[in-house]
């Protein structure tokens, strides 16, 4: 008994890779079918003397929609960006002045005469460095939530004009 195989057509895979390959090329033909002619439309209109009068109706208003959510992003990546830097910096000092904390105390303990003296020194420096990391991670805290709020307003500033 012979089998007979069915020829199949070279884009027809099914698997994973070929759909990969398919999706972007399905994406971009449908994106060409969707897009819109925003040129405005010229009517032409029949007045009762029988002569045609051409009428041009106004640009449609999603391309002024579109301008201003576009401002509004940027503006939001802008606000973002400035606001993602204060916290890293903000951060990294926080981390510097804790190491340079950890190593003062190490310093002060390895260098007093007495086992009560590196106790004290152990004890005091701790706390210090306790309530200046409590200090600078509120102010982080603080800088975040700032910063999310400055970032949201462009937002919150377009659906309220609107």
């Amino acid at each position: 008994m012979a089998e007979v195989k069915k020829a199949r057509a070279k884009g027809t895979r099914t698997g994973a890779k070929g759909a990969k390959q398919a999706a972007p090329a399905e994406a971009a033909n449908v994106m060409a079918e969707m897009t819109l002619d925003l040129k405005p439309a010229v009517l032409s209109v029949v007045a009762s003397n029988d002569q045609p009068v051409e009428v041009a109706q106004p640009a449609p208003i999603p391309q002024a929609r579109g301008d201003v959510l576009r401002q509004v992003v940027s503006e939001t990546v802008a606000v973002t960006a400035r606001g993602a830097l204060e916290v890293n910096e903000k951060i990294l000092g926080a981390l510097q002045a804790q190491s340079d904390a950890a190593i003062e105390i190490w310093r002060t303990a390895l260098s007093a005469p007495r086992l009560s003296d590196v106790i004290r020194a152990q004890a005091s420096g701790t706390r210090q460095a306790y309530e200046a990391a409590s200090a600078q991670w509120t102010d982080i805290a603080t800088t975040t939530a700032q910063w999310f709020n400055k970032s949201l307003e462009p937002l919150q500033s377009a659906l309220h004009r609107r």
